[in-house]
């Protein structure tokens, strides 16, 4: 009889070191820094969020606004599945609605009459609507450490192709710092932040 009391004490004892899966229902934002879009520099910011609807089912979304020479906003929005392969891992889905927005300023010299150069510029854009599949794997290694990777292809005139990989690393209760390195359409970058947890 003692024997299993001990044994249940060390259980209860450790129950704060056990991991459970990772929370679909979050929201997080953090500054953005590609250091090479596009031959540019571009900074700016990400939010996101996940919410929860049943176990299996979610809906999320999330804006990265970049601007530089170039500017970038990315919008997308939809409903995805998640699949426990255990308790502390989920495979994911999902489909979206994707906003794309891409503007630049178009520049040239021009000769005017007794040599002069004159500098014009025009801002070209170009925006898309589109649908787009998102999807990839979490796995929650520790009470306070969580790593993904994801895939996202969006297609459209504006279509891509990228990675992502993620972690959160707890720091209050259910609050965690973000890291996260982005492939976005051939451009790396990186991304930090907070992720608080609902």
């Amino acid at each position: 009889m003692s024997s299993r009391f001990v044994v249940a004490l060390l259980a209860f004892m450790a129950m704060p070191v056990w991991a459970q899966g990772p929370s679909f229902s979050y929201a997080e934002a953090g500054l953005a820094l590609y250091p090479n879009f596009e031959s540019e520099p571009l900074v700016g910011a990400q939010a996101r969020g996940s919410q929860t609807l049943t176990t299996e089912w979610f809906m999320f979304g999330g804006l990265k606004v970049l601007t530089g020479d170039i500017d970038v906003s990315a919008l997308h929005g939809g409903g995805g599945y998640r699949y426990s392969v255990d308790h502390r891992t989920d495979l994911w889905g999902g489909l979206t609605f994707e906003y794309q927005e891409i503007e630049a300023d178009q520049c040239q010299s021009v000769m005017r009459p007794g040599g002069n150069f004159v500098r014009t510029c025009s801002s070209v854009s170009s925006d898309d609507t589109a649908p787009g599949l998102r999807g990839g794997i979490r796995r929650q290694l520790h009470r306070d450490l969580e790593i993904g990777a994801s895939a996202r292809y969006i297609t459209g005139d504006l279509d891509y192709l990228g990675f992502t990989g993620t972690a959160r690393y707890r720091w209050q209760r259910n609050v965690s710092v973000l890291a996260e390195a982005d492939y976005y359409d051939g451009n790396l970058g990186v991304i930090g932040g907070l992720s608080m947890h609902f």
